[in-house]
């Protein structure tokens, strides 16, 4: 019976518009529609994503490619960067990609959004889920990268090789990955276009934690083995208590470490370090 009262209870408050409602918000310098759809909405947050989007925009031309839109939080990122920079996301979860076109749609921006997640080959997977929610941030398609499944999806992922020529982007500027485990699947799944376009990736690796949490270890060095044979560089970012972009240092491994802040990479090709210099005196280049 509370579960009958729950449903009609929703029910009434969706009739009355109260799930299905927007707003506006100011994110990163510009003013955004921020759509409601059956409690679902974005959220702002990673000002020092944004501020490195923008200086990263500053020195490459071309496309960003977000692989893991979720609810669209780097797609505002990119927007208040520059709304006119070809965007392409690619989501596996039909939720959170319903939610982004929305997003999309009331924001006016012509940006493409693809309902499937991006690997390194084509298929069907299950999107396991670890909170009682259809947009958990935290879902993922590795099997056992967490502990505690509630449940799970099946989904469509999709290569490189599937997409149609024109969905590539001749120029790519940036390719943000954040995959909760997946992004050595991703990184392989891309090698032709970061052996081509050569963009910088911008990839959050959550930590290993202990040095015998070997699926994660393996993982990491097979993102390190992909980077190094396409001839890119590692850089940890580093960011200060109030999410605000604080420095990028050069790593040669990602290593184990248990700091969920230190989770976020720049990646680069080798013959585009010197561009790094429009991040000032924030880019350190040793290690």
């Amino acid at each position: 019976m509370p579960k009958l009262h729950q449903r009609a209870a929703h029910f009434v408050l969706k009739r009355l518009g109260f799930f299905n409602r927007s707003y506006r918000e100011r994110a990163f310098g510009r003013n955004f529609v921020v759509p409601i759809i059956n409690g679902r909405k974005t959220y702002i947050s990673e000002h020092w994503m944004a501020e490195m989007i923008a200086h990263l925009f500053e020195v490459a031309p071309g496309a960003f490619i977000d692989v893991g839109v979720n609810l669209g939080q780097t797609l505002l990122k990119v927007a208040a960067a520059d709304p006119s920079r070809r965007y392409i996301g690619f989501e596996p979860n039909p939720a959170c990609a319903d939610y982004a076109v929305e997003l999309i749609r009331a924001n006016k921006l012509t940006y493409t959004l693809i309902p499937a997640g991006l690997s390194s080959k084509a298929g069907v997977a299950q999107l396991q889920f670890y909170r009682q929610e259809d947009t958990d941030p935290s879902a993922s398609l590795v099997a056992g990268f967490r502990d505690n499944q509630v449940a799970s999806k099946a989904v469509v992922v999709l290569s490189l090789a599937e997409l149609p020529e024109e969905l590539v982007p001749d120029e790519v500027a940036i390719v943000k990955i954040d995959v909760e485990g997946g992004e050595a699947d991703v990184l392989e799944g891309i090698k032709p276009l970061l052996r081509k376009q050569r963009p910088f990736v911008l990839v959050e690796i959550l930590p290993a934690y202990t040095a015998d949490n070997w699926t994660r270890i393996e993982r990491q060095q097979q993102i390190e083995r992909t980077l190094s044979e396409a001839d890119y560089k590692m850089f940890r970012i580093r960011r200060d208590a109030g999410e605000r972009f604080r420095a990028i240092e050069a790593i040669t491994t990602i290593g184990i470490q248990d700091d969920l802040a230190l989770s976020d990479y720049l990646m680069v090709p080798s013959e585009r370090i010197g561009l790094l210099a429009v991040l000032g005196e924030r880019f350190h280049g040793k290690d």
